[in-house]
């Protein structure tokens, strides 16, 4: 009786391990299912532009709405996640005008937006996601627009804080981003910390490919080699991120300091953005101050994938002062003023947005 016994506890041991389970051990495990959240956020936007160097589109004003609604389903408490959505933009001006008003979007598009699986450690606090995706690392737009999506692979590691409160190591890997059509290659790898009120980072990012961007348009504000074919500069840029948190009793207060070098450029590679917040947005009534400025020189980094809000995004310097109001549910309106010039030209160049921005 007691060597039956064992055959069986030693059988359903392992039928269980290979997923083959008797029904009354089945019955003992709860069932996980899919956990499901929304993602995105809807823009009501309106511009005006005043001064752009271009003669055919010096002066306008145009309105903008654009959805991205997303879902994403979650399995074993959040370690396997797929998401999914769309991009849906819809503006008063033609999709011919956008490469003549620098833009990084069709002003009537369509388009998937998000689709990509992602696997998180279980007792390792790591991820890794691959598909379509938000950018791995955040910071300056100097870099790279936040509404341009990563194509490829991304990876994320917590460290041992050490001397440090928290530390992470972010990489990832993209092609074609710009308009998914292009061949260019983006990969990027950053080292963040924070230890009480200061935080630090020190990122890299190597573009390759390039020539499939001037191909497309996007030369922009970067020198091109002799015959116009592809840029003069390799752009292998180091960048380093120091931060400052006071968080008040009533509102906090942020300072934030990125710094650029583009290894790959003989000359005209440095530059850099200072950004400071002043209050955040949480809920009704809330309100954030924040006040951006930049400095880039022109092969500092690769235009065509800096930040669109900003006109030109190297040659140049500017500040960006915007108010936001908090509406409930982190939904918030803010008013924006930009005023920027190029380095080779005597007039500035002013811009103004009104945004209603609601995230899913």
């Amino acid at each position: 009786m007691t060597g039956g016994r064992v055959l069986l506890a030693a059988g359903a041991a392992i039928l269980t391990l290979f997923g083959v389970a008797p029904a009354r051990a089945q019955q003992d495990v709860p069932r996980r299912e899919a956990t499901l959240r929304p993602l995105g956020d809807f823009l009501a936007r309106l511009e005006a532009v005043r001064s752009a160097p271009n003669p055919l589109t010096s002066d306008f004003d145009r309105a903008r709405l654009r959805a991205r609604p997303g879902i994403e389903a979650a399995w074993a408490g959040g370690r396997l996640a797929a998401g999914a959505g769309l991009l849906l933009s819809f503006a008063g001006d033609s999709n011919e005008d956008n490469l003549i008003r620098q833009d990084n979007f069709l002003s009537d598009e369509v388009e998937l937006d998000r689709a990509y699986l992602r696997l998180s450690g279980r007792t390792t606090a790591y991820s890794v996601t691959a598909g379509l995706f938000d950018v791995p690392v955040q910071g300056t737009e100097i870099l790279w627009d936040r509404d341009l999506r990563f194509l490829g692979g991304a990876g994320a590691v917590e460290l041992p804080s050490g001397a440090f409160s928290a530390q992470r190591v972010v990489a990832g890997v993209s092609t074609g981003s710009q308009n998914r059509e292009d061949e260019s290659l983006a990969a990027t790898a950053r080292w963040e910390a924070e230890t009480g009120p200061f935080s630090f980072g020190a990122g890299y990012w190597h573009f390759g490919e390039t020539g499939a961007l001037v191909r497309a348009g996007y030369a922009r504000t970067n020198r091109l080699a002799p015959g116009g074919l592809d840029y003069l500069s390799d752009f292998d840029i180091v960048h380093v991120i120091a931060g400052w948190e006071l968080l008040g009793k009533r509102r906090p207060l942020r300072v934030r300091l990125e710094l650029l070098h583009n290894a790959g450029a003989d000359d005209e590679r440095n530059g850099g953005e200072l950004r400071l917040d002043w209050g955040e947005i949480q809920d009704a009534g809330s309100w954030r101050l924040r006040l951006t400025f930049q400095r880039v020189e022109q092969d500092a980094a690769l235009a065509a994938f800096g930040g669109d809000e900003w006109w030109f995004r190297t040659q140049q310097r500017g500040a960006r002062a915007s108010m936001a109001f908090g509406l409930g549910r982190r939904a918030f309106l803010e008013l924006s003023a930009l005023r920027q010039r190029r380095d080779d030209l005597d007039e500035w160049l002013d811009r103004g947005f009104i945004d209603l921005v609601v995230p899913f």
